[in-house]
This record gives C-alpha cells, structure tokens and sequence, in this order.
C-alpha cells in the first residue's frame, strides 16, 4: 500500500517528506522539539504529532515546543493560523513552517503572516521527497518560503536567502 493510500490522500504534496539535509541545517540553529505535521514514518524530531498515531498537531497544545512544521499544503490554511495562535498566545517560543511560495499571495499570508513575522525565501527549488520511494521529487513549481513564527520586538522583516543552498 502506498503512502498516498495509507493517509488517504490523493494530493501528493501533503505527504512529500523534508529533504534531511534542510531539516539538519534548521535544526541545528533552533533545536526542534518537535515536528508538528508528520507521521510515525517521516517524523524528523524525537517526538512528533503523528496523525497516523492518533495526535493531531492542529489539536493539541503547542506551549513550550520548538515546533518544525511541513504541513500539508491542501491545509496550509489551518497550519498557518494555529502556529500562529500558539506562538502569540499558547507559550509556543518558535515555530519555523516550510510553504510554497505561492502562499505569499493568499489572503491568508496578508492576514496572518505578512508584518507579523518573518519570512525567508530561499533561492532555488526544494525537492521534496516521494514518501514511498525517499527519492528527490522535480514537483515544486512554486518555490520555497520559511516562515519564524516567533515573538518578535522589533518589526519583521523578509529575507532573501542568498546563502542557503538549496537542495
């Protein structure tokens, strides 16, 4: 049974997995607690909110986690609002989300996003990987964007990665 079959989902961007090689380069600087939208196979944390397991991350608290989040972008909409909710108002001290770049253009980026926090597009194209196979997928026509959500006390910024290579 494929991955596809097992999550019941038809849109393979909601279950490509994390290139290791960006999850390591983030981890090492903010030190994850936790992956937010995983499933007991792909999880890149010691501990993660595993649909399959029964946890949904879009359910349960956040307070306290350094939450890495690889949504499924068909949701992206309740990823975006609920890491929102848990960094201003949960005790959640970062979460950094991986979206398509075309995100930016959405009401709810404008909304949610957009002056709140900061934002990191990165140069080039992530290629995410196939969940049966684990080998680099060409899909990603939209580009890459990570977005802080952290408390800031100064006005957020965007950054153009210029020194992150990207996969």
């Amino acid at each position: 049974m494929s991955k596809r079959e097992q999550f019941g989902t038809e849109n393979g961007c909601d279950i490509m997995r994390t290139p290791k090689e960006l999850f390591s380069k983030l981890d090492y600087i903010y030190k994850f607690s936790v992956d937010a939208a995983c499933s007991s196979v792909n999880k890149l944390c010691g501990k993660g909110f595993c649909l399959d397991l029964g946890i949904n991350g879009l359910e349960v608290s956040w307070r306290g986690e350094y939450v890495f989040c690889n949504p499924p972008f068909s949701k992206k909409i309740d990823w975006i609002k609920k890491a929102s909710n848990e960094v201003m108002e949960n005790g959640c001290p970062l979460c950094v989300m991986i979206l398509p770049t075309n995100s930016m253009s959405s009401s709810i980026w404008h909304d949610a996003i957009y002056g709140r926090f900061n934002y990191e597009i990165l140069n080039g194209r992530v290629q995410f990987l196939d969940p049966d196979e684990g080998k680099a997928t060409s899909g990603n026509n939209s580009g890459t964007t990570l977005v802080y959500f952290i408390k800031k006390i100064g006005k957020p910024s965007k950054i153009v990665n210029k020194g992150l290579e990207v996969l």
